[in-house]
């Protein structure tokens, strides 16, 4: 049998685990689970300044932020994307999840591809942590719990068959999704990172994320053969250490 624990933030990576699948539902893995289902090649990069200058190392084109024109972390700006387009996707919680994750597979997951990155699983090998990324609070840059992260890890693991054994966390999780299942929009809406994009204009965003098993698309991490290294970079989102050295990696369609 087969174990599946769901857990939150960077330090879920830690897990003793075969398969980690990254979870941002509200911004980087629904935005992934668009680009990828378009065929396009997805780098992730935890800080947007560090993205920048990646990008340009790399000479591929960076997504921008939400109030601005182009390809956006609003999933339906990446809907235009062609099939092999390369490009950065920052994001300082699903994103950097995925560039410290040493998982042998790392999936990204949403309510988008749940039934889809369930499957995946199933044909792969060993046990499975998924990764609610959650959001950071604005005093600290710590940790804040997202409901909208739990309920699309607990979607995934729903759909997981006999084979698994799910951990207290896990069914929770599930338990948390499969109450709210019948109205995914209004709960994600309801939840205080829905309220933040609505309030700024981008209920749209909501509207996709909260699509459930809309696209088969299962993005997959690949790891390359060369590394990125930036020394004595300080930036409000993430520590400078965590960025030394750093390999490239990408994702695409699995």
């Amino acid at each position: 049998m087969r174990k599946v624990h769901v857990e939150w933030g960077e330090r879920a990576l830690d897990q003793n685990a075969d398969i980690a699948v990254i979870v941002d539902c509200l911004s980087f893995s629904s935005a992934l689970s668009v680009a990828c289902a378009r065929g396009a090649i997805v780098y992730p990069f935890g800080m947007r300044e560090g993205a920048k200058r990646f990008a340009n190392l790399m000479g591929l084109q960076i997504v921008g932020k939400r109030k601005e024109r182009g390809l956006s972390l609003s999933p339906s700006s990446l809907d235009q994307l062609q099939a092999g387009e390369k490009i950065v996707l920052p994001s300082p919680n699903g994103s950097n999840l995925s560039l410290f994750a040493k998982q042998a597979a790392v999936l990204g997951g949403s309510l988008r591809n749940a039934k889809a990155v369930a499957q995946a699983i199933d044909k792969l090998s060993g046990d499975v942590v998924i990764v609610a990324a959650g959001e950071r609070w604005q005093t600290d840059g710590s940790l804040r719990p997202a409901l909208e992260d739990w309920v699309a890890a607990g979607a995934i693991a729903s759909y997981l068959g006999a084979g698994f054994v799910p951990s207290a966390e896990a069914k929770l999780a599930i338990s948390s999704y499969q109450s709210v299942a019948n109205n995914l929009f209004q709960s994600l809406a309801d939840c205080l990172s829905g309220q933040e994009l609505i309030e700024r204009g981008f209920g749209e965003d909501v509207e996709w994320a909260a699509q459930l098993n809309t696209t088969s698309s299962v993005p997959n991490l690949v790891r390359e053969n060369q590394t990125y290294r930036e020394i004595g970079l300080q930036t409000e989102d993430v520590p400078s250490a965590k960025v030394l050295d750093m390999q490239v990696c990408r994702y695409e369609e699995r």
